[in-house]
């Protein structure tokens, strides 16, 4: 079938750095929705027009390609979880149908889960925002190793790169071209990209008209060249032999291909045509002057451009449109044994268990057979047991054992436990033998239910259970030297001895439950009340009426004030510098959180996070012994608050075993000093954020997060399935050592 080309009035080629047109929309967001708001934005959708080198490369990539004058910065170096994205929306311009974009990258990569790292998209949508194809989207997401990618520090960074779009398939048709740049969702590291863009011929020219050779050229800026004279460069010479045929078959950066075809002819050429034809997978072409190789499924475009070589001008373009039908479906299913099966045209009844292969064929209407081929696993069937035991009330904060009755060895491992959020399960999953934590706020009623782990069991009947409070409250004070303490439910005599002291009052409730009240209280002379507590309330050298928190005492400060304060910043040569003396010289490597009553020694945390997203441990790999026996016991809070000792943890954990058991231990940099806080440690660290945030921010650091939620690794272990974390919303807290937190080593000084 022969269709002439129907002229389009609004096609058209967008300039694509004309920001205030009514063909651009700018966007701006967050990591999760980069279109929240509507709007150009400066510094985040910026025209670059002054020449010059990005210094997060190194000072390695020039702000602006060569043959260009202008390019658009879509994002910055700002941190923040910010995103932004620019949508252009035209008419495809039959003539000029090849879009090409040049684009440069620059990521920083902090290590996260893919899924919140930094990224950069590219997408070709039509009017509906669907994606026109798979090969029309560049999805790059940071990580260590990324295809045409540099590093430079935390940073990966792409040079410029050409790309295209062949979008002739869609001449006349409304297409979106969407430029996208994400910060990491974390919030603490960016992600942005320079890129500009124009509309190209989609036919081959040629130059060099003799007679007798010519030079043929496909459009440039693409992945790779296959010509059918076996040149792989985007221009090649053809001898002329009567009518001589070159065709050239493109592939993008992204995975598309198009082929080109020029036939040079000594005679006139009818119009433009074009056709459109379906054929099935594997066939190959030769119909209307095309000649096509077996073809893949999917649709394509393919384009015979005719040369007058009597008189050196082209004569007229045939276009194919081809529809290439798959031969082939492959589905996957699962049922279960004695089930029966009706779908996807298949038919089965009483199925055993293990797995099926079979295949449907069925002739298509241009004659060739589309095969059909099922895998249908299907799973073992089983009856699970009636009832599960167990205590039916239990406690906050406690560990009990739940199993079933009358157990078949058969099913023994296709047994799924479901239970809350609120309650961990520490062992036992897929067995008949499970222990179960119920944490600090779990629901006062939690439902423990039975399934087959293969979708294949049945008979089990839930379990109610009744969870009962406890209480440990976790009390911070201070009170000066010679006073008494009448605070939360303590009477303390007067206190006659300097230092930090834990109290304790173990209680329980009327269903046997904890209650246990702990008390950290500060005994110290008011110089180092004050340098503990919030040293910016005095100023060096002045004098000030101080209120201890306890609100015991009220004194006047005049002098012998600490060497080192909570917030100063610890540098690389063991020097410590007040952040009002900074900047200066020094290097820094970390901030002071505490500091003991001789107001010279104490901890510091890192500047950074040495791992994003880990596991405590890895339980899969363990051996036997999955509690590591030379560990102090921290199987309760009160115990937990005395763990102070990190750096003897740290070295515990490393020595016992190597790092893939093992990966928040080896996050640390363990040989230079830094270790992975004990329990008590970290909770000190919890109290003192709002002191240390503004010098980690002063000094280039991560500040903790005050508004949402993160978790911290300790080295406490509390036993083989559980470790102490540092939670923002919940302080310290029970985890599953296969859990993914973060590692923030500290140091002692």
């Amino acid at each position: 079938m022969i269709v002439l080309l129907p002229f389009v009035s609004e096609a058209q080629c967008p300039d694509f750095m004309e920001l205030n047109s009514d063909y651009v929309t700018g966007y701006y967001g967050n990591f999760y929705y980069p279109f929240f708001s509507v709007g150009i934005v400066d510094g985040r959708h910026t025209l670059i027009t002054q020449q010059g080198m990005d210094p997060r490369t190194g000072n390695h990539l020039p702000l602006i390609p060569d043959g260009e004058t202008v390019v658009i910065k879509l994002g910055n170096e700002q941190v923040g979880a910010q995103a932004e994205s620019l949508i252009y929306t035209f008419t495809v311009d039959p003539d000029n149908s090849i879009l090409l974009l040049k684009y440069a990258v620059v990521l920083q990569n902090p290590g996260h889960q893919d899924i919140i790292q930094p990224r950069f998209l590219i997408q070709m949508l039509n009017a509906d925002d669907e994606l026109l194809s798979e090969c029309m989207e560049y999805n790059v997401i940071s990580s260590d190793e990324i295809p045409g990618f540099q590093s430079y520090g935390q940073t990966m960074w792409r040079p410029w790169t050409l790309n295209g779009f062949d979008l002739s398939p869609y001449a006349g048709q409304t297409v979106k071209l969407q430029v996208s740049t994400f910060d990491c969702g974390a919030g603490a590291h960016y992600g942005y990209a320079y890129f500009t863009a124009t509309c190209m011929s989609n036919r081959l020219s040629f130059t060099g008209c003799d007679g007798q050779q010519v030079t043929v050229s496909a459009p440039e800026g693409f992945e790779s060249y296959s010509w059918n004279n076996g040149s792989t460069s985007s221009s090649t010479t053809y001898t002329l032999q009567g009518n001589t045929v070159a065709t050239c078959v493109i592939s993008t950066v992204t995975g598309c291909q198009l082929t080109l075809m020029g036939t040079f002819t000594d005679q006139d050429t009818a119009q433009d045509q074009v056709f459109f034809d379906t054929i099935c997978e594997g066939a190959s072409y030769h119909h209307h002057g095309f000649d096509l190789p077996p073809q893949v499924p999917g649709d394509f475009a393919a384009f015979n451009t005719f040369f007058n070589i009597s008189d050196c001008d082209e004569s007229a373009t045939s276009t194919l449109y081809l529809h290439v039908l798959s031969r082939y479906t492959h589905i996957y299913d699962v049922a279960c044994e004695g089930d029966s099966y009706n779908a996807h045209g298949f038919h089965y009844d009483q199925l055993p268990s293990g797995q099926l292969i079979d295949s449907n064929i069925v002739q298509l209407p241009i004659g060739c057979d589309h095969i059909t081929m099922l895998h249908l696993t299907v799973n073992q069937s089983f009856s699970m047991p009636n009832t599960i035991n167990g205590p039916t009330e239990v406690c906050e904060g406690t560990v009990e054992a739940y199993s079933l009755e009358n157990t078949s060895s058969q099913a023994s491992n296709l047994y799924l436990w479901t239970v809350p959020d609120e309650v961990i399960i520490t062992g036992g999953q897929g067995t008949s033998n499970v222990q179960l934590f119920f944490m600090q706020d779990a629901p006062s009623s939690v439902q423990i239910t039975l399934t087959g782990s293969n979708g294949c069991g049945s008979g089990s009947t839930p379990l109610e259970v009744v969870v009962h409070p406890a209480f440990h409250n976790i009390y911070s004070d201070t009170v000066c030297l010679g006073s008494n303490y009448e605070q939360y439910g303590f009477q303390l005599d007067v206190q006659d001895s300097m230092g930090l002291f834990v109290h304790i009052i173990n209680d329980t409730t009327q269903f046997g439950c904890d209650s246990v009240s702990v008390l950290q209280l500060l005994v110290a002379d008011t110089p180092y009340v004050v340098a503990l507590a919030d040293p910016s309330l005095i100023c060096v050298g002045g004098e000030a009426e101080l209120h201890a928190v306890s609100s015991h005492a009220s004194v006047t400060l005049t002098s012998q004030l600490p060497r080192v304060w909570v917030g100063d910043i610890l540098c690389t040569d063991s020097s410590f510098v007040h952040p009002q003396d900074w900047p200066c010289e020094k290097v820094p490597m970390g901030v002071v959180f505490y500091v003991d009553n001789s107001g010279e020694h104490g901890w510091a945390v890192n500047l950074q996070d040495e791992n994003s997203l880990c596991k405590w441990g890895t339980n899969a790999q363990w051996p036997a012994e999955t509690n590591n026996p030379n560990l102090p016991d921290c199987s309760g809070p009160k115990v937990a608050l005395y763990e102070h000792d990190g750096y003897q943890n740290t070295f515990l954990i490393r020595d016992y075993l190597p790092a893939e058991y093992y990966p928040a231990a080896y996050s640390v940099d363990f040989e230079n000093g830094w270790y992975l806080p004990a329990a008590g440690q970290a909770y000190h660290l919890y109290a003192t954020i709002p002191s240390i945030n503004p010098s980690l921010l002063l000094v280039g650091g991560t500040p903790f997060p005050t508004d949402i939620q993160w978790t911290y690794w300790t080295s406490s272990e509390i036993n083989s399935g559980a470790v102490w974390v540092l939670d923002s919303f919940k302080g310290l807290y029970y985890q599953d050592k296969n859990d993914l937190y973060s590692v923030r080593g500290v140091r002692s000084f």
